[in-house]
């Protein structure tokens, strides 16, 4: 009877274990959410900025990147100082980032070099470089 017990607490504790979510870079600062359609309406060079949605897809080379979605917008995300990466299969799942908004027209070997790795819209001139980021864990 107590191994049973010892192994449906052992089952639970995984479980919750395995739901909680994962974060990468320096702790989120508890910035307020925006929208990201109003970042891309509006982008302001160096702006700090907390974004709430979905990571549609990530670098399959090292998890370098990510194209974050928020509604039918999205946009690519890269780490602050290549120092954090996150997870290859992490795409579909919920995420909170913040960071800066980066206005930087890409080089064609840079567009070809990112969409080679999957990214989806490399070429354009609004990105976001994360300072932290966390990512929920699908409910199962």
């Amino acid at each position: 009877m107590r191994s049973a017990l010892a192994l449906s607490f052992a089952v639970v504790l995984a479980a919750q274990a395995s739901a909680a979510p994962q974060t990468f870079g320096k702790p989120l600062k508890g910035l307020a959410p925006t929208t990201l359609a109003a970042v891309l309406e509006k982008p302001e060079a160096g702006k700090s900025v907390a974004l709430e949605g979905t990571i549609k897809a990530v670098c399959q080379d090292k998890g370098c990147w990510l194209t974050f979605e928020q509604g039918d917008k999205s946009v690519h995300v890269t780490f602050e100082g290549y120092s954090f990466f996150v997870p290859k299969d992490s795409a579909g799942q919920k995420v909170k980032l913040e960071g800066k908004v980066v206005m930087k027209q890409r080089s064609k070997d840079e567009i070809e070099h990112l969409e080679g790795e999957g990214a989806k819209g490399a070429s354009a001139p609004v990105s976001i470089e994360a300072t932290g980021v966390v990512i929920e864990k699908p409910a199962k």
